[in-house]
């Protein structure tokens, strides 16, 4: 019988029919990381058709096993509707099991459902607790959506300047909404010629990657006060 390994090793060598073969034959097995991969290539129309229903069909056993990777990817595909209708409810479900094992973007995205109350009973405070915890792991979008809450005061006491660190960290990392966020709030504060000059780096930095309203700030950074 085809092992996992077999199937990693023709993949690796971009052989992908003879991976979905190896997959395919280890899932039937009951091997929750052949069923996870082979899920993904259907996902991804990797050496085959995109079909959603069948990677859901095949993430389903590998998270119900308990593989981290496919419970996050059963979140995904609930939450957006993939291979399936949306069902906030179910993702979040699935982001919890995934999230509570520590992984980052599940951790984010459930954040976000309690944030937003999709699902789940809107909890600012756990929306915080779980951008927080994916943010220590260094997921950018976590460390921008942190800074948010800081900003707003949502779930915490506000604090501008925590939400200008975090800002910070997630635009040195190329996160335009965070570069224009940064650039925001330097060119509104007290407007001394160094914080002008940052703010036009940031604005800059984020047009550069396409956002309009940046290029609109940084026009009006050039244009004669």
């Amino acid at each position: 019988m085809a092992t996992f390994d077999d199937g990693a090793k023709a993949y690796d060598a971009e052989d992908f029919a003879t991976a979905m073969s190896a997959w395919q034959e280890a899932a039937d097995g009951g091997s929750a990381e052949a069923q996870y991969y082979l899920g993904q290539m259907y996902a991804n129309g990797k050496g085959t058709e995109q079909d959603f229903k069948l990677a859901l069909e095949l993430f389903t056993p590998s998270a119900e096993a308990g593989y981290l990777e496919a419970e996050y990817s059963m979140g995904v595909l609930h939450h957006v509707g993939l291979g399936i209708d949306p069902d906030s409810a179910e993702a979040a479900y699935w982001y919890t099991k995934a999230a509570d094992k520590g992984h980052p973007q599940a951790q984010c995205n459930l954040a976000g459902l309690y944030e937003s109350g999709e699902g789940v009973t809107r909890d600012y405070v756990k929306a915080v607790d779980y951008y927080r915890k994916s943010s220590e792991q260094g997921y950018v979008v976590a460390v921008y959506n942190l800074g948010v809450m800081w900003q707003n005061g949502t779930g915490l006491e506000a604090d501008v300047e925590k939400a200008i660190e975090l800002y910070t960290i997630a635009a040195e990392a190329g996160l335009a909404a965070a570069q224009f966020n940064v650039g925001v709030i330097l060119s509104t504060h007290e407007r001394s010629p160094e914080e002008v000059e940052k703010a036009r780096y940031w604005f800059g930095k984020a047009a550069d990657q396409g956002h309009d309203n940046a290029r609109e700030e940084l026009e009006k950074l050039r244009s004669p006060a």
